[in-house]
């Protein structure tokens, strides 16, 4: 078990949760280690807590639940990073941010991370992919008559 300082107080966090970036993450490529820790609350978000660094923090989810069609191109050198040898056994994520206003939040899909659960290594994609924005709106899109994420609407 590790012990991490988070901004709710300190956690145990079992050593199989924790990834090493080796490159880091965009914007804080000197922190390498991030434990996932699921959300006490439950629910389709996780927390990606900085090991080394206790007050840094990312909400992260699959952007499947949002974008069933989301698709990312990944370039041999990204995988060979993390030493993912079979693409379908990665995890991907995406960065979420939640403003005060919660129908506002955004994930980032043009810069998604990519794990490789055997070997507890990770790293953060930038995709070239226009089709994507680093604001993706989660809640209250709509977009060619799909119902927005999370709703039970069909038309």
């Amino acid at each position: 078990m590790v012990v991490i300082a988070t901004k709710f107080g300190q956690i145990e966090v079992p050593e199989e949760h924790i990834y090493l970036f080796p490159e880091g993450i965009l914007g804080f490529s000197e922190i390498k280690r991030y434990a996932i820790v699921q959300s006490p609350k439950g629910g389709p978000f996780q927390w990606m807590h900085a090991v080394e660094s206790a007050p840094l923090s990312f909400v992260v989810c699959d952007p499947i639940l949002f974008r069933p069609d989301y698709r990312i191109f990944v370039r041999r050198e990204d995988i060979a990073v993390i030493h993912l040898d079979d693409i379908s056994k990665g995890i991907v994520l995406v960065i979420v941010t939640i403003p005060k206003d919660p129908q506002e939040m955004t994930a980032n899909l043009q810069g998604p991370l990519l794990f490789n659960p055997l070997a507890k290594l990770a790293k953060q994609l930038v995709l070239n992919d226009p089709t994507y924005t680093v604001r993706y709106k989660i809640i209250g899109r709509e977009t060619k008559g799909e119902p927005d994420a999370g709703s039970d609407k069909t038309n």
